[in-house]
């Protein structure tokens, strides 16, 4: 009865990680650029409509703030809470990089079998 040999510890290929760095800068640059301004209406503010919305995140949106005009005519801001945000866009974010990384690992193995190493 012939033993496998046991795994070393956790690894992943120099292309793997090369891979999965472009795609992790991509994420990171999805949830730091300004989601385009947005005219809403946002019944919890009880003022005027707003003006416009700086939104930032990735598929969900993280970070708001809704600038409006009060009746005096100055200009005012009102942060929107977000709950769970941040929890749903890291657990995409850890999603793709997981599918990332089988897909990648998944073509060097086969690759490997193919050529017989």
């Amino acid at each position: 009865m012939a033993t496998v040999p046991r795994r070393g510890r956790f690894q992943i290929h120099l292309s793997t990680a090369i891979v999965m760095m472009f795609v992790a800068g991509g994420l990171i640059w999805a949830n730091v650029t300004k989601q385009p301004s947005r005219v809403t209406r946002w019944s919890e503010l009880e003022k005027t409509d707003p003006m416009y919305l700086d939104a930032y995140g990735w598929p969900c949106v993280v970070k708001a703030i809704v600038i409006f005009e009060t009746s005096d005519g100055e200009l005012d801001w009102y942060p929107m809470p977000l709950g769970w945000s941040i929890a749903i866009d890291v657990a995409v974010a850890l999603l793709i990089l997981f599918a990332v990384w089988s897909v990648c690992e998944w073509l060097i193995r086969r690759r490997a079998a193919r050529k017989g190493d």
